[in-house]
């Protein structure tokens, strides 16, 4: 009898394909990889040390079909390029630069107002075109009378304060300079002093998302007066109603107001309760606002409403300061909406 065996013989590539990663919609898809467990993502700029070294970028991995896609927090940046450490060998990756449409400038610093109470509480900066994230505070400074550079006045965040489309960046004076009897301000003295002028200085080599500088120096001077310690109350402001149905109205306020929150919080309501169509600008360096209607004013009883969000340079609210004594008893924070009325074509 003769046997005869009969061999199976199963073929199987000798490698796996070697992980690769790119960058899709914003995100940053690896291939190859069925898990994210153990990967990050940081920015490969610098030394190998340097980018050893740094904090890896914040977002979430999701894993589907044999590869995973990290979507960042916050957009990534253009002309950047980013690593992706735990797959194997780095990957690397890069966000190309957008086509230029036009050079970025800086169009204006808020407030608008040279006086400022030593306890400001904020700066905002806008560009005409969206700005990269990362190492702002290496582009912005601010520097006394005689020349002295504070070390760090803001609150330097990783995250950094960047409205949605990144063309205006928050600068926040570290609130441990502001409060009194806190440590900051104990061992490093107040951002702002009183009868003092400083500079805030916006350096031209700040890059623009294309790489190219902003160009010259942006100065802000500064002349510090008294701090405003009390809450907003809006029954110290002056509403003078219009004088003709096509006449805006208009509003004057005991102290300068935080811009961007301003230009949200103020809303005319009609007789019917519905907000009233038309356009609200700032006036007299957001110490004002005034409000167009799109069509003319009807005879009426309107109400300007008050959001309690409002805030004024200092950060104090409605009915409460920034600032609490606890020495005294607390102030009522306004949390509901104040409507001030107004009539029109009724004398």
């Amino acid at each position: 009898m003769v046997r005869s065996t009969l061999f199976l013989l199963v073929t199987a590539p000798l490698f796996a394909a070697a992980p690769t990663a790119s960058v899709v919609d914003g995100k940053i898809v690896v291939a190859g990889v069925a898990a994210a467990n153990g990967l990050s993502v940081v920015v490969a700029e610098g030394t190998d040390a340097e980018i050893a070294a740094r904090p890896p970028v914040t977002g979430e991995w999701a894993a589907a079909e044999g590869k995973v896609t990290f979507t960042p927090k916050y957009p990534l940046r253009p002309g950047t390029r980013y690593r992706v450490v735990g797959a194997g060998e780095p990957l690397q990756v890069s966000v190309p630069k957008p086509v230029a449409k036009g050079r970025t400038v800086l169009t204006r610093i808020y407030p608008r107002v040279t006086e400022l109470p030593e306890n400001v509480l904020r700066f905002y900066i806008e560009f005409s075109r969206p700005m990269p994230r990362g190492d702002v505070y290496k582009y912005v400074s601010l520097y006394t009378e005689s020349g002295k550079k504070d070390v760090q006045p803001f609150v330097e965040l990783d995250a950094e304060l960047w409205n949605a489309d990144q063309t205006r960046l928050t600068l926040l004076i570290d609130p441990g300079r502001i409060k009194k009897e806190v440590k900051p301000r104990i061992d490093l003295g107040p951002v702002f002093r009183q009868g003092t002028k400083y500079t805030l200085v916006v350096s031209g080599k700040w890059p623009t998302l294309d790489g190219t500088p902003l160009g010259s120096d942006t100065r802000k001077p500064i002349s510090t007066v008294a701090p405003i310690d009390e809450g907003i109350s809006p029954k110290a402001w002056k509403v003078s109603a219009p004088v003709a149905d096509d006449s805006p109205l208009a509003v004057t306020f005991d102290r300068p107001m935080d811009h961007p929150i301003l230009m949200r919080a103020l809303t005319v309501l009609g007789a019917d309760g519905k907000p009233v169509a038309g356009k609200a600008e700032s006036t007299n360096d957001d110490r004002g606002w005034k409000f167009q209607p799109s069509a003319r004013w009807t005879a009426g009883q309107y109400n300007l409403r008050v959001d309690p969000i409002l805030e004024d340079v200092c950060g104090n609210r409605l009915g409460r300061p920034f600032e609490v004594d606890l020495a005294r008893p607390a102030p009522q924070e306004v949390k509901d909406p104040v409507d001030l009325p107004f009539t029109v074509g009724r004398r």
